[in-house]
């Protein structure tokens, strides 16, 4: 009787875990693998345009170029420039289908890949809904992907998908903090000396 009851537990708990547990640790999204050497996917993006992230410093960010994947009409491929130099840290994809018939049909199949979604991460007026998924893989590594649809100009309108390496991620702002604190890297901060300049008028 105790083995019955043993087995019944052990099957509930194996089907009620997370896909992602049973699945593996997701890594890759339209044929990009988070951590790989960018350079592995340079025919897909501008390389020779790549910049520093304006708000992150510590990365680089290439634009897809158009129409590099089916129905992908933009995104981007952000690596590391500090710590890991190359390394594939972020993939941002943004579709030609704007519609949000085509979200809930991706949150579907995430949903039922992955379970219910960690975080809500849109406004409460929907006009951005946007959900996170939060992976661990028992070793430290940590991955994102957030499922987006906007109707707002300023915040990529339309369908996209974010899928972060979040353990490279503080990696590199580690290793640009110590930098920039050794005098490597940046100025350091500056002092305001009057808020007047910064009264709009």
């Amino acid at each position: 009787m105790r083995r019955i009851v043993f087995l019944i537990m052990t099957l509930t708990v194996l089907f009620s875990m997370p896909a992602q547990a049973a699945e593996g640790f997701p890594s890759t999204l339209a044929g990009f693998t988070l951590g790989e050497p960018v350079e592995h996917y340079k025919s897909y993006c501008r390389m020779e345009r790549a910049v520093s992230v304006s708000d992150a410093p510590f990365l680089s960010e290439a634009q897809l170029k158009p129409d590099a994947l089916p129905g992908v009409r933009g995104g981007s491929l952000a690596f590391g420039n500090c710590k890991s130099e190359g390394r594939l840290v972020r993939i941002k994809l943004k579709f030609h289908d704007r519609g949000q018939g085509l979200f809930n049909k991706l949150y579907d199949r995430y949903e039922a890949a992955f379970g219910k979604p960690d975080k809500y991460e849109g406004d409460a007026f929907r006009n951005v809904i946007a959900w996170q998924w939060s992976f661990e893989d028992g070793k430290g590594g940590r991955v994102s992907l957030v499922l987006m649809w906007s109707r707002d100009r300023e915040i990529r309108p339309g369908v996209s998908i974010k899928m972060t390496q979040e353990t490279l991620l503080d990696e590199e702002y580690a290793c640009y903090k110590a930098s920039e604190q050794g005098g490597g890297m940046g100025r350091g901060m500056t002092k305001i000396h009057s808020l007047d300049a910064y009264m709009p008028h």
